[in-house]
């Protein structure tokens, strides 16, 4: 099964259109020479350019240079296969053209002096390899870029990109892409027998090297390039996913998700006959095992990890199966759902779909090309959001065109690049119709036009069949997707008559034989989706859009640093979180389509105002949201109830926690999380125990990290987090670089098992506003692992109970003239008050004995008097206020 290309398409649907176009304009406001600036220092020519891009292709400080040229290259690749205007196409070629032959000259020119490393061509010099590799470098010699494999697989994939989309069109600038990328695989080969450690090499993320080799290997057919590619296959992660094991809590998602791409590559790559010479019986053998791993992990992701958009991960990780609500709210929500990773889950998706024909593939990557891919998008200058916050309140925070190239910008422009790949698939005579957009589509090897117009906002579509001048229309089996929202049974209008077919295996089947117009309508209907931790904490669904409520414009522009130059939404802390429902909680989820009534919103495909809740909501498809904060999940609750208490007292113990820390990291992964606090190593390693990540010193050791501190504070303290299995193993931890600053760690040994901590003070002389950590092994000894730093402003909890103020609508507070008695009174002057509550986040509030979020007014309309109680961050000490309402 293949898919039709994206030059046989052309897009009509008005927003993919301008998606796809945003796309266009960036590729052409880049200029390949700078990308090419690095590349040629490292070849020893001089640049074509004054200075290089910075941002993560940056040249001086801590980066991920060569990536997103790889990526760029791809783009433009897939663009040419989309673009029909000359004028534009031939932009896009010059750009590529310039690509292609800087790359080829750098890699000629490099060669020339270092004749046994010919075929390397990067933006870094050789000497990240042998570091990833665990050979031994000179501290002075490292490179400063922080996953070199994964840069080179972007450069190495987008020159098969390059390859495929020109060698019909531009036959010589596409052999001189093909000879570049078969150069590098001979120099992949060549490193891999001499590799020291291939374990190692595997501890730090290599992107989809096994993929783009045996794409590659797919071109060549050289056996070098198969060999090499099956040095980045784990094969006993495979084993354990084809035995259907989740291993996943802990994982890097968007670095576990490119290895099952490759693992299914290796299959769909081996099965051909061309390969039958080139295995052993055991690699012959061991092939299915390859596509049952990608299978598996494809499940594991999709029902244990996935919210409603299709996206994944926290903090750029796959945490324990079913913490979706954990992870959205309780840890940091604003990290959730990694853009990269959704594009390549549906990278996943696309190829395990042309192996098995399972239509579950198609409805995830309906799913989420609309609700994540779309929506990842600033439609006003196509540039592309990292993270994708899936709880209340957030804003969207888009990359800036010149100076960051994220990873998911990367992933971002090739996404929008290929909008229309997935829309049919063919099998000899059948044609798979997956995606419902308008286009126009020409059908390989069947002389027929398909004109397909869809109206979104309804669901009506009509599909025109017509034969192409001059030749012979070739009957088709017709086989259009049966969408997970849609019942099984159809009505189609068939050239006038209708017609109920049932769907089979997910797809309903229609035979043209002659011209034909078929015209149907995918009813919508209103979905509610359920953390699988949490069934109270809930998005809406309507046919294929996942719906975000609108809330307002409050600091809209606001974001926060994260990682190595990234950058995170925020999240308004006085946003709606909740739906409280007017009605018996059961009641009001028995039958949706009563609680939404449609409204009209410009610009919106559909909107609608939620009914019989306590706020004021209005939610349209996520995908157009911008602009504005936005809620995709809420937690539902029945107003006051055992269940709402218990969301409220969970935050509230967050932000108690939150309230003693100054600065820490848990996330040990030797990317993002660890650089962003300039991480320093020599022989260390890291790694995971049931999804917690720990770093380690080996013998002779050392890591170091610098943390923000206030200086100010009277008492430090240091709290480090171990497992009790390391008992009798200890780390030196040395403060600021100073000797004098040594403490030798031992792990204690205690009775229960698991993650313990052990605390320390910090004397005054070593305080910094910027403090240095450094953990060292003993002597000779590997350390202790180590799975958490915290710094905290103390180890006791606050005993100020007090709340700040009390803000009345609908009414004039007036405090008591004594205000130890700790009474104010409100004057009605309106049928509706409302009191908002102001405390420290990690008090606990109760009105009338009932824990209430403080955060959101309180209608206290029917009320003569209220007792007030709050109780301090010490959960210990309390006060009680009373408020009083009269008529005025």
């Amino acid at each position: 099964m293949q898919a039709i290309p994206t030059n046989q398409i052309i897009i009509m649907d008005e927003e993919l259109r301008r998606a796809q176009n945003n796309c266009v304009h960036y590729l052409l406001s880049l200029e390949p020479e700078r990308f090419l600036y690095e590349i040629y220092k490292v070849a020893e020519l001089d640049p074509l350019t004054e200075e290089g891009y910075q941002g993560w292709e940056r040249s001086d400080k801590m980066n991920f240079r060569g990536h997103f040229f790889g990526h760029y290259i791809s783009s433009l690749s897939l663009a040419l296969g989309n673009v029909k205007e000359e004028e534009v196409r031939t932009k896009l070629l010059d750009k590529l053209t310039i690509a292609v032959k800087g790359l080829r000259n750098a890699q000629i020119e490099y060669g020339k002096k270092h004749p046994t490393s010919y075929g390397y061509v990067s933006a870094f010099r050789e000497v990240a390899l042998d570091e990833v590799e665990g050979l031994p470098v000179d501290p002075k010699e490292k490179e400063n870029v922080l996953v070199p494999w994964y840069n080179l697989h972007k450069i190495l994939a987008g020159l098969t990109a390059a390859y495929e989309a020109l060698r019909v069109t531009s036959p010589n600038l596409a052999m001189t892409a093909l000879e570049t990328a078969s150069a590098f695989g001979d120099y992949v080969y060549q490193r891999m027998l001499t590799m020291p450690n291939k374990e190692k090499m595997l501890t730090i993320e290599y992107g989809g090297m096994n993929d783009g080799l045996y794409q590659l290997f797919s071109l060549t057919k050289r056996k070098e390039h198969l060999i090499a590619a099956s040095y980045f296959d784990e094969v006993h992660l495979f084993k354990e996913l084809a035995d259907d094991k989740d291993v996943l809590a802990g994982k890097h998602a968007n670095t576990m998700i490119p290895k099952f791409i490759g693992a299914l590559k290796r299959y769909t790559t081996l099965q051909v006959t061309e390969s039958a010479g080139l295995l052993s019986r055991k690699e012959v053998e061991e092939l299915p095992v390859f596509l049952k791993a990608a299978e598996n992990f494809w499940d594991i992701v999709i029902k244990f990890h996935t919210y409603s958009t299709g996206g994944n991960s926290q903090s750029e990780h796959f945490h324990e199966a079913n913490t979706l609500f954990n992870d959205a709210e309780i840890r940091n929500g604003d990290c959730t759902c990694e853009t990269c990773n959704t594009h390549n889950m549906l990278k996943l998706s696309r190829e395990l779909f042309k192996v098995t024909g399972n239509k579950k593939y198609l409805d995830y990557y309906e799913k989420t090309y609309i609700n994540a891919i779309l929506a990842s998008q600033n439609p006003d200058n196509g540039m592309m959001m990292y993270f994708q916050p899936m709880g209340a309140g957030y804003n969207k925070v888009y990359n800036r065109p010149f100076d960051e190239f994220w990873c998911c910008t990367g992933t971002g422009i090739e996404s929008f690049s290929k909008l229309s790949d997935s829309f049919y698939f063919v099998k000899e005579n059948t044609v798979f119709v997956n995606l419902y957009f308008s286009n126009e589509v020409i059908i390989p090897n069947a002389n027929v036009k398909l004109i397909q117009q869809v109206n979104r906002s309804t669901g009506e579509v009509s599909l025109l069949f017509s034969k192409q001048e001059d030749t012979t229309f070739e009957p088709i089996n017709l086989r259009l997707r049966q969408p997970e929202w849609v019942s099984k049974y159809q009505t189609f209008n068939i050239n006038g008559i209708e017609q109920t077919i049932q769907s089979t295996n997910g797809f309903w089947e229609i035979t043209v034989e002659e011209e034909a117009h078929i015209e149907f309508t995918l009813y919508y209907r209103i979905k509610l989706i359920s953390a699988n931790d949490n069934k109270d904490y809930i998005s809406l669904n309507y046919g294929p859009y996942v719906l975000s409520a609108h809330l307002g414009q409050n600091k809209i522009w606001e974001d926060m640093p994260n990682g190595v130059l990234v950058r995170v939404a925020t999240r308004d802390p006085l946003a709606i979180t909740t739906l409280t429902t007017k009605i018996p909680i059961d009641e009001w989820r028995s039958d949706l389509s009563l609680r939404l009534e449609e409204v009209k919103m410009k610009d919106k495909l559909i909107a609608f105002k939620v009914k019989d809740i306590e706020e004021d909501l209005i939610f349209s498809p996520y995908y157009q949201m911008h602009g504005e904060r936005y809620g995709i999940y809420f937690q539902l609750q029945e107003k006051d109830s055992e269940a709402a208490q218990s969301v409220i007292k969970k935050q509230k113990e967050r932000e108690r926690e939150n309230s003693l820390i100054m600065d820490q990291l848990f996330n040990f992964d030797d990317n993002n999380s660890e650089y962003a606090k300039h991480l320093e190593k020599e022989k260390s390693t890291v790694s995971s125990w049931w999804g917690h990540r720990y770093r380690v010193a080996e013998r002779n050791g050392e890591f170091s990290y610098l943390f923000h501190v206030d200086p100010s504070v009277s008492e430090i303290f240091l709290e480090l987090k171990f497992i009790a299995e390391d008992a009798g193993k200890s780390i030196i931890v040395r403060m600021n670089e100073e000797t004098e600053g040594e403490r030798m760690i031992t792990v204690p040994a205690v009775s229960e098992k698991g993650l313990l901590s052990v605390k320390l003070v910090i004397e005054n002389k070593w305080k910094k506003e910027k403090m240095k950590l450094t953990f060292r092994a003993p002597k000779e000894e590997e350390s202790c692992r180590l799975f958490g730093i915290t710094l905290r402003n103390s180890l006791s909890y606050s005993n100020v109970a007090s709340i700040k103020g009390i803000k009345i609508s609908g009414g004039i507070l007036v405090p008591y003239f004594n205000p130890n008695t700790k009474m104010y009174m409100v004057k009605k002057e309106t049928n509706k008050i409302l009191a908002k509550i102001d405390a420290d986040p990690a008090v606990l509030v109760y009105v009338n004995n009932i824990l209430i979020d403080e955060k959101q007014p309180r209608d206290i309309t029917d009320t003569a008097e209220i007792k007030i109680t709050t109780v301090a961050a010490d959960r210990e000490t309390s006060l009680e206020y009373t408020l009083k309402i009269e008529n005025s």
